[in-house]
């Protein structure tokens, strides 16, 4: 008998610029479809439990026919310091480029955190990636703010000053002293170039701060052309509380192209950054089956 919480996944070594790549899929062998999932930082395969609900649920939608692949890229669970966004699109381009070739006809991706950074980075022109029928951005946190909950402005002001010198002297890829990060980033190498991406109110992933100009974040938004759903966590622990996440979402919804945002986006009642909480699962999971029920 085997132990609780133990799961079954068939696993897809596949080609990609990361060396020995593999997927590991959750739900039917022959499903025609695929929801794919990439997750924050520090994360990797399995280590957010909703994915595993989700494609529980779609297994009871046999006629929707997904399955949900999680996969390994150059920046999972401690790699994130030394990589940038790009990488990770090329990382994701191989899998959809793998999985098309396998036969699948629908492809969505789903970002969970740094993970929906990765989806806006995705449809970025200058990538030419692959083309994929929906994206799914859950908890879209702003990392600026989210680290600023951490450790204070003036701090993080210092931080990024001292890492854009460090960028300025031609060593972007020296590793941060640890006196400048945060005590979550203790025990992760991150590189200046990273961590002035990450924690500038200028760096490259900053794609979800309220205070971004519209004309900049709309010509982010603009560049979606196939069904998004948002979801932001409704106690989400690195959204400061005066961030009104449901306005947020709608003035997203205005920067978007008409039509493309869900009418489902929207906050997942009583939900933490990572949806551990059952209920908030359960709507979540509800919610993303009736959304690829309409991707078509």
């Amino acid at each position: 008998m085997n132990p609780p919480h133990t799961f079954t996944t068939t696993v897809h070594p596949f080609p990609s610029p990361t060396s020995h790549a593999c997927a590991y899929e959750i739900g039917p062998p022959n499903a025609k479809n695929s929801l794919v999932f990439t997750g924050g930082l520090g994360d990797g395969p399995h280590t957010v439990p909703y994915p595993r609900a989700i494609a529980k649920r779609l297994a009871e939608n046999p006629g929707l026919s997904y399955s949900v692949f999680e996969f390994r890229l150059k920046s999972s669970f401690s790699g994130f310091g030394f990589v940038r966004l790009v990488d990770d699109v090329a990382d994701i381009a191989a899998l959809v480029k793998y999985l098309r070739s396998i036969g699948k006809e629908r492809i969505v991706l789903m970002g969970h955190s740094t993970g929906c950074q990765d989806c806006m980075e995705y449809t970025s022109p200058t990538h030419a990636a692959p083309a994929v029928d929906g994206y799914i951005l859950q908890a879209p946190v702003c990392d600026v703010d989210a680290i600023v909950l951490e450790m204070g402005q003036g701090p993080l002001d210092e931080s990024t000053q001292f890492a854009k010198q460090l960028i300025d002297a031609g060593k972007s890829h020296e590793r941060m002293p640890l006196s400048h990060l945060p005590d979550f980033m203790q025990d992760s190498p991150i590189s200046a170039w990273r961590w002035y991406a990450l924690a500038s109110a200028d760096g490259e992933d900053n794609y979800f701060s309220p205070n971004l100009p519209d004309k900049l974040a709309a010509s982010y938004w603009k560049r979606i052309d196939k069904p998004l759903l948002i979801l932001h966590s409704g106690s989400d622990e690195f959204v400061p509380k005066s961030v009104d996440t449901q306005a947020l979402i709608n003035h997203w919804r205005e920067l978007c192209k008409p039509g493309v945002t869900s009418e489902l986006s929207g906050v997942i009642p009583g939900a933490g950054h990572r949806v551990e909480e059952p209920e908030a699962e359960e709507w979540l999971c509800d919610t993303v089956v009736k959304f690829l029920q309409c991707i078509r």
